[in-house]
């Protein structure tokens, strides 16, 4: 019988693959990024904010209240879904699995999709 993976850091179990437990030093990815990644041992990024690495857990944290600018970029998107094939219609880059941008008279919005768990949705 293999021995329950734990985490280290936390004392939780870990139900990531095995490969992937002792990648993270034996911590779930969230854990071993707040220990080694988040502030780089400088202790000066709050662990709400985004640290700027790829991935970083609370780069997904939404913000309390959307800026005007943020609802903004909602309205035009929600106009851009509406009227694909319009002559006047926004224009689609990919960057990647989950992000893109769109671009219409010099002004361009960056989209990143994240998965929310049903319970948070």
């Amino acid at each position: 019988m293999m021995d329950e993976q734990v985490c280290r850091r936390c004392s939780r179990p870990v139900s990531a693959p095995a490969r992937d437990y002792e990648i993270f030093e034996q911590m779930h990815y969230v854990c071993f990024h707040y220990e080694f990644e988040h502030d780089m041992g400088s202790g000066a990024t709050d662990v709400d904010s985004d640290c700027g690495i790829p991935g970083c857990p609370s780069g997904l944290m939404p913000p309390v209240s959307p800026s005007s600018d943020a609802q903004q970029a909602l309205r035009d998107i929600t106009e851009a879904l509406r009227d694909p094939y319009s002559p006047d219609a926004w224009r689609v880059e990919p960057h990647g699995p989950a992000e893109l941008t769109m671009i219409r008279h010099g002004r361009s919005i960056r989209v990143i999709v994240a998965d929310v768990p049903p319970e948070q949705s």
